[in-house]
Protein backbone atom coordinates (compact mmCIF):
# COMPACT_ATOMS: atom_id res chain seq x y z
CA UNK A 1 0.00 0.00 0.00
CA UNK A 2 1.42 3.24 -1.00
CA UNK A 3 1.49 5.69 1.99
CA UNK A 4 0.47 9.64 0.84
CA UNK A 5 1.63 12.50 3.12
CA UNK A 6 1.00 15.87 3.19
CA UNK A 7 3.23 18.30 3.31
CA UNK A 8 3.08 19.31 6.29
CA UNK A 9 3.06 15.76 7.61
CA UNK A 10 6.29 15.77 5.93
CA UNK A 11 7.50 18.70 7.28
CA UNK A 12 6.34 17.62 11.22
CA UNK A 13 8.92 14.35 10.04
CA UNK A 14 11.81 16.43 9.29
CA UNK A 15 14.43 17.64 12.10
CA UNK A 16 12.89 20.96 13.55
CA UNK A 17 15.63 23.25 12.20
CA UNK A 18 15.31 22.12 8.51
CA UNK A 19 11.58 22.35 9.43
CA UNK A 20 11.86 26.03 10.26
CA UNK A 21 13.83 26.58 7.43
CA UNK A 22 11.72 25.11 5.25
CA UNK A 23 8.58 26.72 6.55
CA UNK A 24 10.80 30.42 6.26
CA UNK A 25 11.39 29.59 3.05
CA UNK A 26 7.74 28.51 2.09
CA UNK A 27 6.48 31.91 3.80
CA UNK A 28 9.18 33.93 1.82
CA UNK A 29 8.17 32.91 -1.27
CA UNK A 30 4.82 34.03 -0.98
CA UNK A 31 5.31 36.98 0.26
CA UNK A 32 7.07 38.15 -2.69
CA UNK A 33 4.94 36.26 -4.94
CA UNK A 34 1.95 38.68 -3.35
CA UNK A 35 4.42 41.78 -3.62
CA UNK A 36 5.52 40.89 -7.30
CA UNK A 37 1.16 40.16 -8.35
CA UNK A 38 1.54 44.10 -7.71
CA UNK A 39 4.57 45.58 -9.13
CA UNK A 40 6.08 42.53 -11.25
CA UNK A 41 9.18 44.14 -11.79
CA UNK A 42 10.00 42.83 -8.11
CA UNK A 43 12.76 40.12 -8.47
CA UNK A 44 11.59 36.68 -7.42
CA UNK A 45 14.82 36.39 -4.67
CA UNK A 46 13.59 40.19 -3.61
CA UNK A 47 14.61 41.26 -0.01
CA UNK A 48 12.82 43.78 2.08
CA UNK A 49 14.40 46.40 0.23
CA UNK A 50 13.56 45.84 -3.20
CA UNK A 51 9.83 46.02 -1.66
CA UNK A 52 10.73 48.85 -0.17
CA UNK A 53 12.29 50.58 -3.41
CA UNK A 54 9.33 49.51 -5.17
CA UNK A 55 6.94 51.32 -3.33
CA UNK A 56 8.85 54.28 -3.34
CA UNK A 57 9.06 54.19 -7.39
CA UNK A 58 5.26 54.11 -7.12
CA UNK A 59 4.69 57.25 -5.89
CA UNK A 60 7.73 59.21 -7.45
CA UNK A 61 6.17 57.89 -10.34
CA UNK A 62 2.65 58.77 -9.72
CA UNK A 63 4.10 62.25 -8.42
CA UNK A 64 5.46 62.95 -12.38
CA UNK A 65 2.27 61.78 -13.84
CA UNK A 66 0.30 64.48 -11.47
CA UNK A 67 2.70 66.98 -12.50
CA UNK A 68 1.83 66.49 -16.28
CA UNK A 69 -1.33 65.68 -15.57
CA UNK A 70 -2.47 69.33 -13.23
CA UNK A 71 1.26 70.69 -12.67
CA UNK A 72 1.99 72.38 -15.80
CA UNK A 73 -1.40 74.06 -15.80
CA UNK A 74 -0.88 75.32 -12.26
CA UNK A 75 2.38 76.45 -11.80
CA UNK A 76 3.61 79.45 -13.93
CA UNK A 77 6.58 78.00 -16.27
CA UNK A 78 9.10 79.67 -18.31
CA UNK A 79 8.44 79.51 -21.88
CA UNK A 80 11.43 79.15 -22.47
CA UNK A 81 13.21 75.94 -20.91
CA UNK A 82 16.87 75.65 -20.98
CA UNK A 83 18.89 75.41 -18.21
CA UNK A 84 19.40 79.12 -17.66
CA UNK A 85 15.83 79.72 -18.18
CA UNK A 86 14.92 77.92 -15.44
CA UNK A 87 17.53 78.63 -13.33
CA UNK A 88 16.37 81.96 -13.61
CA UNK A 89 12.60 82.19 -13.23
CA UNK A 90 13.42 79.79 -9.69
CA UNK A 91 9.80 78.10 -10.65
CA UNK A 92 10.51 76.09 -6.95
CA UNK A 93 10.46 78.68 -5.15
CA UNK A 94 7.14 80.39 -6.47
CA UNK A 95 4.07 80.05 -3.99
CA UNK A 96 1.88 78.01 -6.48
CA UNK A 97 4.66 75.37 -6.48
CA UNK A 98 5.08 75.13 -3.25
CA UNK A 99 0.56 74.74 -3.09
CA UNK A 100 0.62 71.93 -5.80
CA UNK A 101 3.44 69.93 -3.54
CA UNK A 102 1.63 70.15 -0.67
CA UNK A 103 -1.81 69.37 -2.32
CA UNK A 104 -0.33 66.17 -3.79
CA UNK A 105 1.49 65.44 -0.66
CA UNK A 106 -1.73 65.56 1.15
CA UNK A 107 -2.78 62.35 -1.02
CA UNK A 108 0.18 60.63 0.12
CA UNK A 109 -1.54 58.54 3.32
CA UNK A 110 0.53 55.72 4.26
CA UNK A 111 -0.93 53.35 6.42
CA UNK A 112 -1.67 49.80 7.28
CA UNK A 113 -3.13 48.22 4.63
CA UNK A 114 -6.03 46.38 5.24
CA UNK A 115 -5.62 44.78 1.45
CA UNK A 116 -5.18 41.42 0.38
CA UNK A 117 -3.30 40.29 -2.54
CA UNK A 118 -6.32 39.95 -4.73
CA UNK A 119 -7.58 43.59 -3.69
CA UNK A 120 -4.58 45.26 -4.33
CA UNK A 121 -4.26 43.78 -8.16
CA UNK A 122 -7.96 44.33 -8.63
CA UNK A 123 -7.58 48.01 -7.06
CA UNK A 124 -4.15 48.67 -9.38
CA UNK A 125 -6.57 47.73 -12.56
CA UNK A 126 -9.67 49.16 -11.90
CA UNK A 127 -10.37 51.44 -14.72
CA UNK A 128 -10.98 54.34 -11.79
CA UNK A 129 -7.54 53.75 -10.65
CA UNK A 130 -5.55 55.57 -13.51
CA UNK A 131 -6.14 57.56 -16.90
CA UNK A 132 -3.53 58.55 -19.86
CA UNK A 133 -1.07 59.51 -17.49
CA UNK A 134 -0.84 56.83 -14.72
CA UNK A 135 -2.30 55.81 -11.52
CA UNK A 136 -3.54 58.84 -9.15
CA UNK A 137 -1.55 59.75 -6.03
CA UNK A 138 -4.44 58.03 -3.39
CA UNK A 139 -4.17 54.38 -5.56
CA UNK A 140 -0.14 54.81 -5.84
CA UNK A 141 -0.15 55.47 -2.18
CA UNK A 142 -2.40 52.83 -0.98
CA UNK A 143 -0.58 50.31 -3.22
CA UNK A 144 2.53 51.83 -2.00
CA UNK A 145 1.25 51.18 1.30
CA UNK A 146 0.48 47.38 0.39
CA UNK A 147 4.31 47.13 -0.88
CA UNK A 148 5.70 48.17 2.75
CA UNK A 149 3.57 45.68 4.81
CA UNK A 150 4.57 42.96 2.88
CA UNK A 151 8.28 44.41 3.45
CA UNK A 152 7.96 44.23 6.82
CA UNK A 153 6.51 40.92 7.15
CA UNK A 154 9.61 39.80 4.91
CA UNK A 155 12.04 41.51 7.02
CA UNK A 156 10.08 39.46 10.02
CA UNK A 157 11.43 36.54 8.47
CA UNK A 158 14.42 37.80 7.52
CA UNK A 159 15.37 38.18 11.00
CA UNK A 160 15.99 42.07 9.96
CA UNK A 161 13.15 43.77 11.64
CA UNK A 162 11.98 43.61 15.40
CA UNK A 163 9.81 46.89 15.94
CA UNK A 164 6.42 48.00 15.52
CA UNK A 165 4.64 48.64 12.40
CA UNK A 166 3.16 51.88 12.80
CA UNK A 167 7.07 52.98 13.39
CA UNK A 168 8.20 51.48 10.46
CA UNK A 169 5.18 52.81 8.20
CA UNK A 170 6.19 56.27 9.48
CA UNK A 171 9.49 56.17 8.92
CA UNK A 172 8.91 55.16 5.28
CA UNK A 173 6.25 57.76 5.02
CA UNK A 174 9.07 60.47 5.55
CA UNK A 175 11.08 59.28 2.90
CA UNK A 176 8.22 58.84 0.19
CA UNK A 177 7.44 62.62 1.37
CA UNK A 178 11.04 63.49 0.90
CA UNK A 179 11.11 61.46 -2.97
CA UNK A 180 7.90 63.08 -4.02
CA UNK A 181 9.42 66.30 -3.14
CA UNK A 182 12.84 65.88 -4.92
CA UNK A 183 10.83 64.74 -7.93
CA UNK A 184 9.08 67.37 -8.21
CA UNK A 185 11.38 70.11 -7.91
CA UNK A 186 13.94 68.31 -10.16
CA UNK A 187 10.66 67.96 -12.51
CA UNK A 188 11.02 71.91 -13.02
CA UNK A 189 14.82 71.94 -12.75
CA UNK A 190 15.46 69.22 -15.30
CA UNK A 191 14.70 70.89 -18.60
CA UNK A 192 14.53 67.47 -20.53
CA UNK A 193 12.02 66.36 -17.28
CA UNK A 194 10.24 69.42 -17.74
CA UNK A 195 9.74 68.74 -21.65
CA UNK A 196 8.38 65.85 -21.53
CA UNK A 197 5.91 66.63 -18.62
CA UNK A 198 4.78 69.50 -21.35
CA UNK A 199 4.51 66.84 -24.08
CA UNK A 200 2.09 65.12 -22.21
CA UNK A 201 0.03 67.51 -20.93
CA UNK A 202 -0.32 68.46 -24.26
CA UNK A 203 -0.49 65.20 -25.79
CA UNK A 204 -3.05 63.90 -23.58
CA UNK A 205 -4.62 66.19 -21.36
CA UNK A 206 -7.10 66.92 -23.45
CA UNK A 207 -8.55 63.37 -23.93
CA UNK A 208 -8.59 62.94 -20.29
CA UNK A 209 -11.64 61.15 -18.94
CA UNK A 210 -13.14 61.18 -22.10
CA UNK A 211 -14.67 57.73 -23.81
CA UNK A 212 -13.71 56.06 -26.87
CA UNK A 213 -16.68 55.47 -28.71
CA UNK A 214 -17.22 51.99 -30.08
CA UNK A 215 -16.98 52.07 -33.81
CA UNK A 216 -19.71 50.39 -36.49
CA UNK A 217 -19.58 46.89 -37.74
CA UNK A 218 -18.36 48.65 -40.94
CA UNK A 219 -15.64 50.45 -39.17
CA UNK A 220 -16.41 54.36 -40.22
CA UNK A 221 -17.55 54.85 -36.75
CA UNK A 222 -20.69 55.06 -34.52
CA UNK A 223 -24.09 55.33 -36.05
CA UNK A 224 -25.06 59.23 -35.84
CA UNK A 225 -21.43 60.50 -35.65
CA UNK A 226 -21.15 64.16 -35.52
CA UNK A 227 -18.32 65.49 -37.64
CA UNK A 228 -17.77 67.77 -35.28
CA UNK A 229 -16.60 64.93 -32.88
CA UNK A 230 -13.77 63.63 -35.64
CA UNK A 231 -10.79 65.30 -33.85
CA UNK A 232 -11.82 64.05 -30.58
CA UNK A 233 -12.60 60.30 -31.76
CA UNK A 234 -8.92 61.18 -33.59
CA UNK A 235 -7.31 62.18 -30.43
CA UNK A 236 -8.98 59.35 -28.16
CA UNK A 237 -7.55 56.73 -31.07
CA UNK A 238 -3.82 58.28 -30.87
CA UNK A 239 -3.97 58.04 -26.83
CA UNK A 240 -5.18 54.68 -27.44
CA UNK A 241 -2.55 53.81 -30.02
CA UNK A 242 0.10 55.17 -27.15
CA UNK A 243 -0.61 52.19 -24.54
CA UNK A 244 0.95 48.95 -24.97
CA UNK A 245 -2.87 47.28 -25.78
CA UNK A 246 -3.43 49.84 -28.46
CA UNK A 247 0.05 49.41 -29.69
CA UNK A 248 -0.34 45.00 -29.65
CA UNK A 249 -3.53 45.49 -31.67
CA UNK A 250 -2.11 48.26 -34.05
CA UNK A 251 0.56 45.78 -34.48
CA UNK A 252 -1.99 42.52 -35.39
CA UNK A 253 -3.60 44.88 -37.60
CA UNK A 254 -0.51 45.44 -39.14
CA UNK A 255 0.72 42.05 -39.29
CA UNK A 256 -3.01 41.02 -40.78
CA UNK A 257 -3.02 43.51 -43.25
CA UNK A 258 0.67 42.92 -44.47
CA UNK A 259 -0.47 39.39 -45.36
CA UNK A 260 -3.80 40.38 -47.06
CA UNK A 261 -2.14 42.84 -49.25
CA UNK A 262 0.74 39.81 -50.42
CA UNK A 263 -1.83 37.59 -51.05
CA UNK A 264 -4.48 40.11 -52.82
CA UNK A 265 -3.09 43.72 -53.08
CA UNK A 266 -0.06 43.25 -55.66
CA UNK A 267 -1.12 43.95 -59.11
CA UNK A 268 -0.79 41.61 -61.95
CA UNK A 269 2.44 42.44 -64.03
CA UNK A 270 0.91 43.68 -67.31
CA UNK A 271 2.19 41.85 -70.40
CA UNK A 272 4.36 43.31 -72.43
CA UNK A 273 3.87 45.74 -75.05
CA UNK A 274 3.40 44.29 -78.43
CA UNK A 275 6.73 44.90 -81.06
Amino acid sequence: MVQIYTFRERLAALPSTVRRRAEAVSARTSVVADARAVAPEIPRDADAGHLERAARRLLRRAAQDEFAREGVARVPLPEETGRTDLRRADVPGDASFHAFVEDLLSAVDIAASPLERDDAVALRDARGSSDGYGLSPEVASDLASYLLGRAFVLAEHEGEQGGELEAYLEEQAEQIREDVRAVLVRQVRVPLELKVARERHRRIGGGVGEEVPAPAADGTGAPGTDPSDLPQRARAAFEFAQNEAGRAAFGALRTGAAKAYEKYGHPRTPPPPPR
